[in-house]
C-alpha cells in the first residue's frame, strides 16, 4: 500500500518576492502611541476621562472668549515720541 503525499506544485521562484515597508515616520508612530495610551485611560478611567475634556472643553470656550473680546479691544502701542493706537481688525463673525 503506498502513501501519497500532496506536494505543492510551485517551486520558490513562483512566489513573488517579499519586501519590507520602511517604518513608520516618528510622527506617525507618535501619534499612535497618543492614540493609544488615550484608549487605554478612557476605557480605564471614563468618569476621570469625561472630567478631564470637560474641563479642556471649558478652557477651550473660555479662551474662545477672551481672544474674542481681544480682538474687539484697542491695543495701545507706544513708539518713542509718537503715541500711536492701533485697533485689531474685527473678525467675520462681527
Amino acid at each position: 500500500m503506498s502513501r501519497r503525499h500532496s506536494h505543492d506544485s510551485r517551486t520558490d521562484s513562483d512566489y513573488p518576492p517579499t519586501h519590507h515597508r520602511p517604518a513608520p515616520s516618528f510622527t506617525v508612530q507618535a501619534i499612535v502611541l497618543t492614540l493609544t495610551v488615550g484608549v487605554v485611560v478612557v476605557a480605564s478611567y471614563p468618569v476621570l476621562s469625561l472630567a478631564a475634556m470637560t474641563a479642556a472643553v471649558g478652557l477651550v470656550a473660555l479662551g474662545r472668549v477672551v481672544a474674542h473680546r481681544v480682538e474687539r479691544d484697542s491695543v495701545n502701542v507706544r513708539v518713542p515720541g509718537l503715541p500711536v493706537q492701533v485697533t485689531v481688525a474685527s473678525t467675520a463673525r462681527d
